[in-house]
């Protein structure tokens, strides 16, 4: 029992040790503005970014968030230009330079929003064959629903901006809306859109992480934050962090 408290106490002196080696060290994180996760309104704020600056309080690092277009954004990382992005899905060509934390920033639910009218005869894909489901113009959707298009089973229009879709499907110009299922209901909120709502279970469901540069000098980094994630996720600072910008009881 000696043993293995005296190493514990080791180890909670290295990483105190760890920590204070930290302090007063910056990192610059980027990412693109994607409300409820990346807000670029008189500052930056969102689900994403406070949780990024929690975990770099909790291990003494500076970060400052700068926003860029995410196809550059992703050419600067690929080239090495860029320590630390976020949020991303894990895909096999982003392995070779990139390297993905643990604990994930957030979990993407690609859901179909509709009129609280429709539920009731509305509960999947399939009951709107035939019908206009608006989504984003270059938005990645799931394997169903592209398959669903290229049949013609569905009439899909594409639009700018989440907000744009939303005003359409309340107007009753489309059916239903494909989109990330956080977005969608931030739109909701802000817009003031009570008769819309989600269908649930999602379409698909994929985590988002922070990314840091693959380089060696980077992997202690990323083993840090990934306890700092865990202990955000673990204590229910991000729950908290979430519902600032997320009404749950929409999901219900």
């Amino acid at each position: 029992m000696r043993c293995i408290a005296f190493g514990s106490m080791i180890v909670s002196m290295l990483w105190s040790l760890t920590l204070q080696a930290q302090q007063n060290r910056s990192l610059t994180c980027l990412s693109a503005a994607y409300p409820p996760y990346v807000i670029d309104d008189d500052g930056l704020t969102g689900i994403d970014v406070d949780v990024v600056r929690e975990a770099g309080r909790r291990l003494g690092l500076d970060i400052k968030i700068r926003l860029e277009p995410w196809k550059r954004l992703e050419e600067a990382l690929s080239a090495g230009l860029r320590d630390c992005v976020f949020s991303y899905f894990k895909t096999d060509p982003r392995k070779a330079y990139a390297m993905y934390t643990s604990v994930p920033l957030h979990i993407t639910q690609y859901t179909l929003f509709v009129r609280t009218d429709q539920t009731p005869q509305t509960r999947t894909l399939q009951d709107l064959f035939g019908k206009t489901i608006a989504v984003n113009r270059g938005f990645q959707t799931t394997p169903e629903f592209e398959s669903a298009r290229r049949q013609g089973q569905i009439k899909v229009i594409e639009v700018g901006r989440d907000e744009q879709s939303m005003r359409m499907l309340a107007l009753g110009r489309v059916h239903a809306v494909l989109t990330n299922a956080d977005v969608g209901q931030h739109v909701i909120r802000k817009l003031g859109l009570d008769d819309i709502e989600p269908l649930m279970p999602p379409m698909s469901i994929t985590p988002a992480y922070l990314v840091l540069r693959k380089a060696p000098e980077f992997e202690p980094l990323r083993d840090q934050f990934n306890w700092a994630l865990f202990e955000i996720l673990k204590d229910g600072t991000y729950e908290r962090i979430r519902e600032r910008y997320i009404d749950e009881a929409q999901y219900d």
